[in-house]
């Protein structure tokens, strides 16, 4: 927990957002029984809406906060708080987001964060189909190399996963959209015999934390607006960072884009033929 608390400060020394993690404090050594940090000042966030439920203004703000935070953990740090709970966030006298509890975090390899941040900013964008083609195109990897059978009728899963940003929303948070349809989620891919990665189940399980937290504050953020310019600004550095091995990346993407529209005339000519 010393290293999470460490890096989480690390990476939101400069952050343009006001939310605050607590510090080690440096003195005492740190012991596998006793963790000694600076104590944070705020009442919880759950008390804070309650005593604020008619300033829309400063709830607003603390939800794009909290939004903006999730998706620059997610798309840019790769280091994500994993028990966002209401609990866990406090709301500092001077307004700042305070995230507490910082024991349990998720953090993934190059190839599975890849995956992640391409399958939830396809959902972000209200791309489904583009979600399940990436998520049918690594289960059939995976399974290949198992041995285990592949993707049941890779079209009809696609069909299944893209009604989702097909179907009407309350509210434009990804946070809800994606969380509210997780079982629908599950149960095609249980339908379809698709093999979940673990990256992107365990990315799910956290956001469905933080989303007891964004309801409070304010369930009809516009997440486009926060989200969209951390996705590109993420792409650009991955890409200017990866140099000649993103190109290739995208030339593989492209590949498998080219790969998954083939199985899928192929699965529809089957069908014509009765097979």
């Amino acid at each position: 927990e010393a290293n999470n608390i460490q890096r989480f400060n690390e990476n939101f020394s400069n952050s343009k957002y006001d939310v605050t993690f607590p510090e080690l404090i440096s003195e005492y050594e740190t012991h596998p029984d006793v963790l000694v940090e600076t104590f944070c000042t705020g009442v919880p966030v759950e008390k804070f809406c309650e005593e604020h439920k008619d300033d829309v203004e400063i709830r607003q703000h603390l939800c794009n906060t909290a939004a903006a935070t999730m998706c620059e953990m997610i798309f840019t740090h790769n280091f994500v708080h994993g028990d966002l709970h209401p609990g866990n966030v406090f709301v500092s006298p001077d307004r700042k987001l305070v995230l507490l509890d910082c024991g349990i975090i998720n953090e993934y390899d190059d190839a599975d964060h890849e995956l992640l941040v391409d399958i939830i900013a396809s959902f972000i964008r209200m791309d489904g189909r583009k979600a399940a083609e990436l998520m049918a195109d690594d289960s059939n990897r995976r399974t290949a190399a198992s041995g285990e059978s592949a993707v049941e009728d890779v079209e009809k899963y696609i069909a299944d996963i893209e009604k989702l940003s097909q179907t009407p929303r309350k509210s434009d948070f990804v946070f809800e959209k994606v969380v509210t349809y997780a079982d629908y989620i599950f149960n095609a891919a249980s339908r379809h015999r698709v093999k979940m990665n673990a990256s992107f189940v365990s990315m799910m399980l956290a956001v469905k934390v933080q989303e007891g937290v964004a309801l409070l504050l304010y369930p009809a953020v516009e997440l486009m607006k926060i989200a969209n310019p951390i996705i590109l600004r993420s792409e650009a550095e991955r890409i200017q960072m990866n140099g000649g091995q993103k190109m290739k990346q995208l030339m593989q993407d492209k590949m498998r884009e080219l790969r998954v529209k083939f199985d899928r005339q192929q699965n529809k000519a089957r069908e014509a033929l009765g097979q």
